[in-house]
């Protein structure tokens, strides 16, 4: 059907125009076909070809899109006048121009007869895919009369082909440590002729990017760009983001990522790359040195460390054991202090005076173990001023002592009461 369509654009295209006349009345066509007369004579109807098909930023070529006669230049003395007409096409991308008329002939190439049907017909670029209703308008310029607009043919408009081009990490993955910072360049190229591959020229406004990091993380929505200056590529849209992130819980697992964009037209291209975390340095603090109570429970912070991953650290990332020096063992509490460092503390009593080397072991979610040591000096007990309870006697010796020394012994809640008796 585009065939035929195209033989008709080439047959009114080589034809001469020649002069006629025009009267007054306009009868057009609404675009469903149906007849609505008014006071011309100029009457547009549909091109009756197939929709026309073409991808974006692509020409559509010489094409058909309406017909029309005009009751003044019709019958036995229809005249080919093209050139006292006048058509515009729009093409209903808000874009419209002036169209191309010829007239239609019956018979040989050698009797061409005027049949009083005249083609419009207009070559245009669609730089944006979608479904467009195509509109014409047609003046007679020598009576200055012009139809209504009447909606002639179809344009179904292609989305074209998205292609990844280049990116920043083309030999391998990109390798950083926890905490530092991984930055993705990727390029890519809209096979869109209407936004040509130019350095630094527009590229289709449609076109959407994300980039899915691979650690479970929400896929981060990113701008469209033009390549950055180090792109030696062909891309006319540039992708580029960083993102932080942990060292994976397996050694040597990298985490893949997927930059993708996608037209409005639903056009997609997508690049997969991979990075490889390695787990950040764990560093001990000065040894902590503290004097605890004998006997009695008290909490101490007995050891400070950092992480080289800085803000992605968290105090959640880690799990401490101490060994208070006293042949016992209890867990750590971590905590993250205002300077980004960590304390590990913990509550302990000690049953004996002396001095204590306490080791600490803490372990980052990775695996990563680092171990400290702290003093503690435990003071010995007071052996003076301590309160003391009082025994009471037992029995037997209250007895005993009555009878030999004539005393008269009780026992009462106030204590011991003793009086010695009176002989009479």
């Amino acid at each position: 059907m585009l065939g035929r369509r195209h033989r008709s654009i080439r047959s009114w295209l080589a034809l001469t125009a020649v002069s006629a006349t025009a009267a007054s009345g306009l009868a057009v066509l609404s675009a469903g076909g149906a007849a609505a007369t008014i006071t011309e004579a100029i009457t547009v109807v549909p091109s009756s070809g197939t929709a026309i098909t073409v991808q974006e930023g692509d020409s559509t070529g010489p094409t058909l899109v309406a017909k029309f006669t005009d009751s003044d230049n019709s019958g036995a003395n229809t005249n080919c006048s093209p050139t006292l007409y006048s058509a515009t096409i729009h093409w209903g991308d808000n874009t419209s121009n002036l169209g191309t008329v010829a007239c239609e002939h019956t018979g040989t190439t050698t009797a061409l007869i005027p049949t009083g049907v005249f083609d419009v017909g207009g070559t245009h670029v669609y730089k944006d895919s979608g479904n467009y209703v195509i509109s014409v308008s047609v003046t007679d310029t020598e009576e200055s009369e012009t139809s209504a607009t009447v909606n002639t043919d179809t344009a179904s408009v292609t989305d074209a082909d998205l292609e990844f081009d280049w990116a920043n990490a083309p030999d391998g993955p990109y390798v950083q440590v926890e905490g530092g910072s991984v930055t993705v360049q990727a390029a890519f190229f809209d096979n869109n002729r209407w936004f040509p591959e130019i350095e630094g020229l527009p590229f289709d406004p449609g076109i959407t990017a994300k980039i899915n990091w691979g650690d479970g993380s929400a896929a981060q929505s990113v701008t469209p760009s033009n390549p950055p200056d180090a792109c030696d590529c062909f891309g006319d849209i540039g992708v580029s983001a960083s993102h932080v992130y942990d060292a994976p819980k397996a050694v040597g697992t990298r985490y893949t990522i997927t930059v993708t964009v996608t037209d409005d037209g639903g056009a997609t291209a997508s690049a997969t790359l991979s990075a490889e975390i390695s787990d950040a340095a764990l560093t001990a603090g000065a040894a902590k040195s503290f004097v605890a109570p004998a006997a009695q429970a008290a909490s101490h912070v007995v050891a400070s460390f950092t992480d080289a991953a800085g803000a992605q650290a968290a105090a959640a990332d880690f799990t401490a054991s101490i060994k208070w020096g006293d042949s016992t063992t209890s867990a750590g509490t971590v905590t993250k202090t205002a300077d980004g460092k960590f304390d590990v503390s913990g509550t302990h009593t000690y049953s004996t005076a002396g001095s204590k080397t306490l080791t600490i072991t803490v372990t980052d979610e990775e695996g990563q173990t680092l171990s400290m040591t702290a003093t503690a000096t435990v003071p010995a007990l007071p052996t003076t001023g301590q309160p003391q309870s009082p025994v009471p006697p037992s029995t037997p010796l209250a007895a005993l002592l009555a009878l030999v020394l004539g005393l008269a012994i009780a026992v009462g809640s106030s204590g011991i009461i003793v009086a010695r008796r009176i002989r009479s």
